[in-house]
């Protein structure tokens, strides 16, 4: 059984967990965002829908609301980080999800599927609880607007405002979830472990349905090394974003160290089956999760689609040695 090296889980888990601490050191590189909106599958394009993309605490402006054409694809000049995408229309129910672009990325590519509205139902002229939490659709003004402004404060790295921001919009409504989400996520940036943990449970508590706040309890989970944990969490996420890279790929690196590599393959595979621009990583993790169940071919295959992927990545030497390795133990 091989040895499995700590630095894959770095790779993988740790750059949206430290992205905004980074992006103090760095100007972010803008980044082209294609999104695919297809209904119930892949076969059927979501034509003609609102499509509206939002920061990681859910504020938007006019020029992120756009229109998907004919075949259900619209693209947006973007930054990398954590997004929230909204998208209604004509025949659908009403969508709300995230989406994580990494730092390293200049072009990101999502596949979403959205459910159609049932025959007579309602569509976007009213939103749907369960589609949207309905704790979301009696949201004060005042709350409102105390949220929108504590996410411009998060913008521009003035953490202690936004902080302040967010719990009076949480004393305006304390069932805000969508608050208590980014009121963890600026207790992070501050090294408030305790407390983001504190706040992610609660926004979960509030809303069962909060895949964000899933991921974000499973970052701190993996900056405390309990991966065990870490992975319930993701896995409790997938059942609302079933398609979110970012959680399939955290997801198989956490059962990989704790050693349940059936799991990690099968969520290296999935995520390999979307848009994964970089995360090439997760093809390393399946390998090693296939060399551990005595799976050499398959294990070679996914070394190869590393390489495939990122032929000058920083695994790039290792893997092209495990294919050698791989080849010569082979069979003949």
């Amino acid at each position: 059984m091989c040895r499995l090296p700590q630095y894959f889980l770095v790779l993988l888990a740790m750059p949206a967990l430290c992205s905004a601490q980074i992006s103090q050191r760095q100007a972010p590189t803008p980044v082209t965002l294609r999104l695919f909106i297809t209904i119930d599958g892949d076969v059927e394009k979501a034509g003609y829908a609102t499509v509206e993309l939002m920061d990681a605490v859910g504020s938007s402006s006019a020029m992120t609301n756009k229109i998907t054409d004919n075949n259900g694809t619209v693209i947006f000049q973007t930054f990398p980080g954590l997004h929230r995408i909204r998208i209604t229309g004509p025949n659908i129910k009403p969508y709300e999800g995230d989406l994580e672009i990494a730092r390293n990325e200049t072009s990101h590519v999502e596949r979403i599927r959205v459910r159609r509205a049932e025959p007579g139902g309602r569509t976007n002229e009213t939103l749907p609880a369960g589609t949207v939490a309905a704790l979301r659709l009696t949201i004060p003004a005042a709350a409102l607007k105390a949220f929108e402004q504590a996410g411009e404060a998060m913008r521009r790295q003035r953490w202690q405002e936004s902080r302040a921001l967010f719990e009076s919009a949480i004393r305006e409504y304390p069932r805000y979830d969508l608050a208590y989400n980014g009121l963890g996520m600026v207790e992070a940036e501050l090294n408030e472990r305790d407390a983001a943990r504190e706040s992610f449970s609660k926004a979960i508590e509030l809303n069962p349905d909060f895949p964000a706040a899933y991921r974000n309890l499973a970052r701190i989970s993996f900056a405390e090394k309990k991966y065990e944990e870490a992975d319930a969490f993701l896995v409790k996420s997938l059942d609302g974003e079933p398609l979110n890279v970012w959680a399939l790929s955290s997801a198989s690196n956490a059962e990989l160290l704790t050693h349940k590599y059936s799991d990690a393959i099968a969520h290296a595979r999935k995520a390999h089956a979307v848009p994964h621009q970089g995360l090439a990583g997760v093809h390393i993790v399946a390998a090693l999760a296939l060399e551990a169940t005595q799976q050499p071919v398959e294990a070679a295959k996914e070394y190869q689609l590393y390489l495939d992927e990122d032929p000058k990545g920083r695994d790039a030497d290792r893997a092209r040695k495990a294919v050698i390795r791989l080849s010569e133990s082979a069979p003949k």
